[in-house]
């Protein structure tokens, strides 16, 4: 070879190799940014339902203090402090509502900020007794009426969220319910790619990686950590910043590592904005996978160009054979068949690179497969802790059911208790067709509302209160519900109401010796009436101006709490119908009447 043909080759190679390494690494930067910004917009998509779920969990608490404030067991303590009759009262109310809310504590403060009164009041680290005044949940309810916060208990070390309403009146005072995120955190803990929360100086309190919890973000400045050390919000924690490192970064999304010095992540970083104190959600997604695909599909445009260099070489000895069979036919064509063996042989070699490519793109396809539906698997544990409180009814009806098969059992009513156990079964069917929809991340269904049949209604509600009619001689009429009849709404809710006004009757009757409570339907329009009657003493005008406030009761002190038919009219309203409750005319028998009116659909077969 000359020497000027010897520089053109070299020039060639040297050009061929560059053009090779500029394709793969296009291919791979192209790669490599695409699967960023896919998993960027999962993980935003992730980060809203995370938000969402937990300012769910947060709204559920946020009427609690309000209502509770306008308790007047409350009231009277903040005018009688020193009384041990008001603080033992409001001490058993608080403990209650407490226990029946899933909340970590209520307690109640005056307005100097010292607690007079707690759920926890039993407990050796009670609140009882405490000054909060230093806290800012305290300072923001008595001037504006509501406060928010949340920090470590100063008393228990415990953390979580307070939620603060100001008590008006001749006495003031603020009530407080904290409420727990552990639960949410340990889901975190176990879901795909990491997750961390901090608030507006940057703390980090809720994190899925326990060495991650109060960090923070970037390095705290002196007023941040004296208004801290104020406030004692995280109390004498160091609050050491964590270890942050771009990596990588475009308009759309960034990769740092981050983490402890020991134990540093390289993973995509996504925000979201939480609205609840200028609180910061983080979602950290490890990118390993995502390198090896962008080097997977690296590898293929590498080999792609080494085809298409071949191919064309391949062209032009073609070209110049064509020239040399002028000159030269019987030994262009020894030469001819030479080649023609030679390129056989490396479209073979080709074929099986190629082939073998094909195979490693499904591997990495099922691969990068395995890994959604994984992360799916992960969000669908996150989901069943949402719809647990969806089962609390039907286990209640079963503890209830239970009593009185067992009571039956004792009383030799052998029918009644298999009755029971009937019921028990449909209930655990109930449960298992709840806890089946969680077989399907695609399927998850947030609503509430169904159709439900009313004559399985009537019947589940019937039998849970049907021992407590029989005690109190009370007769139970449940006239034929219209065939097929069923209301859109929620079967367990539904139910919780009419055994509210089942028991309310029953109790009406029995102050006159027994009677009948008829539980009755009938369609009007597009709506069904759901309707409990009794044979009592009725309602007077003032219970009728008050039947659904809050607290408010005609029973004795320690039978209720006077929340009955407030909650029960608060079901009507959220399932679209309403709850009314009048006096029947002497000449219908007397007694009080309460219509439930849902709208009516198709007929359906008991789920049950």
């Amino acid at each position: 070879m000359t020497a000027p043909g010897w520089r053109r080759s070299v020039a060639l190679l040297v050009l061929a190799t560059l053009g090779g390494l500029a394709v793969a690494w296009g291919a791979w930067r192209l790669s490599l940014d695409a699967a960023l910004a896919q998993t960027h917009d999962d993980a935003r998509r992730h980060l809203r339902f995370v938000a969402h779920e937990l300012t769910g969990a947060l709204d559920k608490y946020e009427a609690l203090p309000q209502v509770l404030a306008r308790h007047p067991a409350l009231a009277g303590l903040l005018a009688e402090p020193r009384s041990a009759a008001r603080v033992a009262e409001v001490n058993a109310l608080l403990e209650a509502v407490a226990r029946d809310a899933a909340a970590a504590a209520i307690f109640l403060v005056d307005a100097q900020g010292l607690t007079l009164a707690s759920s926890n009041w039993r407990d050796a680290q009670t609140f009882v007794g405490q000054s909060y005044a230093y806290r800012p949940y305290f300072h923001d309810a008595m001037t504006s009426g509501s406060g928010h916060f949340y920090a470590r208990g100063s008393t228990t070390g415990t953390p979580g969220y307070f939620i603060a309403h100001r008590l008006r009146g001749a006495a003031t005072g603020v009530v407080v319910l904290k409420a727990s995120l552990d639960e949410m955190e340990a889901n975190w803990a176990r879901s795909a790619g990491e997750l961390m929360l901090a608030d507006a100086k940057g703390v980090v309190f809720l994190a899925s990686r326990p060495d991650w919890k109060y960090r923070t973000l970037a390095p705290l400045p002196a007023a941040a950590r004296a208004e801290l050390q104020a406030t004692q919000q995280y109390g004498d924690l160091p609050l050491a910043p964590l270890a942050r490192s771009p990596s990588r970064a475009s308009s759309a999304w960034r990769v740092e590592r981050v983490g402890t010095a020991a134990a540093p992540l390289r993973a995509l970083v996504t925000e979201q904005a939480v609205d609840r104190g200028s609180w910061t959600l983080l979602s950290l997604t490890e990118i390993h996978g995502a390198e090896q695909i962008a080097a997977g599909r690296a590898w293929a445009a590498a080999l792609a160009w080494v085809s298409l260099l071949l191919a064309l070489a391949y062209w032009q000895l073609r070209r110049r054979r064509a020239r040399e069979r002028l000159a030269a036919q019987g030994e262009l064509r020894a030469a001819h068949d030479s080649l023609e063996a030679r390129i056989a042989e490396r479209t073979r070699e080709l074929q099986a690179r190629v082939d073998e490519l094909h195979r490693t793109e499904r591997a990495l396809r099922a691969t990068q497969d395995d890994l959604v539906q994984a992360g799916k698997l992960a969000v669908l544990g996150q989901m069943a802790a949402s719809i647990t409180h969806e089962i609390n009814q039907p286990l209640a009806a079963l503890r209830a059911l239970n009593d009185n098969a067992r009571v039956f059992l004792q009383r030799g009513m052998q029918q009644d208790a298999e009755g029971n156990l009937a019921a028990i079964d449909q209930l655990t069917q109930r449960i298992a067709a709840i806890v089946a929809q969680l077989k399907g991340f695609a399927r998850r269904d947030e609503l509430r509302v169904q159709p439900v049949p009313v004559a399985a209604a009537f019947q589940a509600a019937v039998a849970l209160v049907g021992a407590d009619a029989r005690r109190q001689r009370v007769v139970l009429a449940c006239p034929p519900v219209p065939e097929g009849l069923a209301v859109l709404g929620q079967q367990v809710r539904i139910e919780q109401v009419l055994v509210n006004l089942l028991r309310n009757g029953i109790d009406a009757s029995a102050e006159r010796g027994g009677g009948t409570v008829t539980l009755s339907a009938e369609v009007v329009g597009g709506d069904a009436l759901l309707r409990v009657t009794d044979e009592g003493p009725g309602l007077s005008d003032e219970v009728q101006a008050r039947l659904f406030e809050p607290f408010f009761t005609t029973k004795r002190r320690g039978d209720g709490l006077g929340l009955g038919l407030s909650i029960s009219a608060s079901i009507a309203n959220a399932l679209g119908g309403s709850l009314q409750g009048a006096n029947r005319q002497p000449s219908e028998g007397g007694g009080a009447q309460f219509t439930l009116r849902l709208p009516i659909t198709q007929s359906v077969h008991d789920p049950r």
